[in-house]
């Protein structure tokens, strides 16, 4: 198995923030990863608690000029590639 190391990064104030690094090559982890982390921004986005967040998320490569994978956005509350928009 070959290790791709990723960040996992939150945006709700204009800024990129790492919430964690895992090795996306290991499907069992970024499954979870993924799934864990969509559960929390449509927690932080959900219009009944009375704020108004704009919380994303997106999956990036660990390198120091990292490549956006994935993006995980409140208006398409979907994990989808980076490039294509199609569904992860």
């Amino acid at each position: 198995m070959n290790a791709k190391p990723c960040r996992l990064e939150l945006n709700n104030s204009g800024a990129w923030k790492l919430l964690g690094k895992f090795d996306a090559g290991r499907e069992d982890t970024t499954d979870a990863i993924m799934n864990a982390s969509a559960e929390l921004a449509q927690a932080l986005n959900d219009p009944a608690s009375g704020r108004t967040a704009h919380t994303s998320l997106r999956i990036s490569t660990d390198d120091p000029l990292p490549i956006t994978l994935m993006r995980w956005e409140p208006k398409r509350p979907i994990w989808v590639d980076a490039e294509t928009r199609e569904p992860a």
